[in-house]
């Protein structure tokens, strides 16, 4: 966990050196590998996605099969890493990383989308539980989203698969964790 942490907070940097025909590299994924727990490695997944950095797996992919030849769909590595939406904000053909809008003890994510809409990842790089408040209007300010000024928002829980429509949220994060909401 410390090495992730650690190329996430040197990468996140950089993103103004990525896009469309350069992107970021921060190494190949880890999820599966090591003693990382599951909400790690969702945590290491998403901020993969959020970053637009090529997604190459670093685990054995033999423990995604059944014996049969099958895909092991009750493997819950397997669920995380083929997340549609997750691959989508990786793949999003603006080719625009996420942008570190607030650091500390839980960063916030945004990345502009094709369409207008925006990934927000919120990581808490605690150990412990988090309680977090995001406020969609706030990041429509940001000035390289196109996220238009409204009263509320249809909103995403890309990991919950839950939708609402509101101007902001208060959740929590596990520790070590991330929440990534689709905002339209």
């Amino acid at each position: 966990w410390p090495s992730i942490l650690g190329i996430y907070e040197f990468t996140v940097r950089l993103s103004k050196y990525a896009g469309i025909g350069g992107w970021n590299d921060p190494d190949m994924l880890e999820c599966g590998n090591g003693n990382l727990t599951f909400e790690e490695n969702r945590a290491h997944f998403s901020l993969w996605c959020m970053m637009a950095s090529p997604l190459i797996l670093g685990n054995d992919v033999r423990t995604f099969v059944n014996p049969d030849g099958t895909p092991d769909e009750s493997n819950k590595l397997l669920k995380l890493l083929t997340n549609k939406d997750m691959l989508a904000i990786d793949q999003d053909p603006l080719g625009i990383p996420c942008r570190r809008v607030k650091t500390g003890l839980r960063d916030v994510l945004v990345k502009p989308l094709r369409g207008g809409a925006v990934a927000v990842c919120v990581f808490n790089k605690s150990p412990r539980e988090a309680k977090q408040t995001l406020s969609f209007k706030k990041i429509s300010n940001e000035g390289f989203v196109q996220l238009p000024l409204k009263e509320q928002y249809r909103v995403r829980d890309v990991w919950e698969g839950t939708e609402t429509l509101t101007d902001a949220l208060e959740f929590t994060v596990a520790g070590h964790g991330v929440r990534v909401f689709i905002v339209e």
